[in-house]
């Protein structure tokens, strides 16, 4: 019965009974190049994702969701997007983001912030000549209800001690090295 109901399905699938979680996700894709390639905004989208996913804690794990932060779409909240490592990345969301969101949302295809914001930055990579990133999507939006003051972990432009401030931003994130941090910073 499940071999007959699997073949079913991918028989079905292959007519028209296309997932809407994959055709909501397909289309943001879609409207994403769209706008990367008219507006040339890849950098401010990739930005936008390392800033959303960049609040996740290790140490923090053990709170669970949505306090550990990471890519919960909680950087479209005024206290993440209004401080101050995340100047000018207000214009991501409202202009290049936003329309895109509620155009599907309009169609009844829902994507959260959280999948649409890392699937910008993926989809940025990839149109700015970079490689194609396997994502998995599914993510639920989430506001912590223990905030984090800013920087949230992420990185200061000027930190006392440049050095150990890097380590500290990055060390959050299980088995980084020196090396590592060295690799990521370029």
């Amino acid at each position: 019965l499940f071999f007959a109901m699997s073949c079913f399905d991918c028989f079905c699938g292959l007519f028209g009974a296309e997932d809407p979680k994959k055709k909501a996700l397909k289309d943001a894709k879609a409207k994403l190049v769209e706008v990367i390639q008219a507006k040339s905004c890849g950098p401010i989208l990739l930005r936008t994702a390392w800033h959303e996913a960049g609040t996740y804690d290790m140490a923090n794990k053990s709170k669970g969701f949505p306090n550990a932060g990471g890519a919960i779409g909680s950087i479209t909240t005024p206290h993440e997007i209004t401080a101050p490592p995340n100047a000018g990345l207000k214009k991501a969301l409202d202009v290049y983001l936003g329309p895109i969101k509620s155009e599907l949302d309009a169609a009844g295809l829902h994507v959260s912030w959280a999948d649409l914001i890392q699937l910008g930055g993926a989809t940025a990579v990839e149109c700015m000549g970079g490689p194609k990133i396997a994502m998995k999507y599914g993510r639920l939006d989430g506001i912590p209800t223990e905030l984090a003051p800013p920087p949230f972990g992420l990185p200061d432009a000027f930190p006392e001690d440049p050095a150990a401030h890097v380590r500290e931003v990055f060390y959050k994130y299980d088995n980084m090295t020196d090396e590592d941090i060295v690799a990521l910073s370029g």
